[in-house]
C-alpha cells in the first residue's frame, strides 16, 4: 500500500523552510498563506516540487548535481513520537528568536 501523501494543513509549523543540499538555496513560506493560495489539501511534496521548478539543477542527468530542495522539519514532524517529541516547539521558538 503506497504511502499517504502529506498535506499543508497537516504541516505543524506557523513557517516551512525549505533549503537546497545542493546549491544552498532557502527560502521561507507562511503556511497559513500557502494554504490560502494552494489549499489545505495540496501535498507538501508538490508544493516543494512546485518550488524547485526554477531550480537550474532539476533537469541535471547525474543524479548527485541535481536539486536537492526539501524541508528537513518533515524528518521530524512525521516520525513516531517520542523520536520527535518537543521538536516542534524547539523549532517554532529558534524561528521566533530570528529577526
Amino acid at each position: 500500500m503506497p504511502e499517504r501523501l502529506r498535506t499543508l494543513a497537516e504541516f505543524t509549523l506557523p513557517q516551512m523552510v525549505l533549503t537546497c543540499s545542493q546549491c544552498g538555496r532557502k527560502g521561507r513560506y507562511n503556511v497559513a498563506r500557502l494554504i490560502e493560495k494552494h489549499g489545505a489539501d495540496m501535498p507538501i511534496r508538490d508544493f516543494i516540487n512546485l518550488i524547485g521548478q526554477s531550480c537550474e539543477r532539476r533537469t541535471q542527468l547525474r543524479e548527485h548535481q541535481r536539486c536537492g530542495l526539501g524541508c528537513d522539519d518533515l524528518i521530524y514532524m512525521f516520525t513516531p513520537r517520542p523520536a520527535a517529541e518537543g521538536y516542534a516547539d524547539q523549532v517554532e521558538q529558534q524561528h521566533s528568536e530570528r529577526p
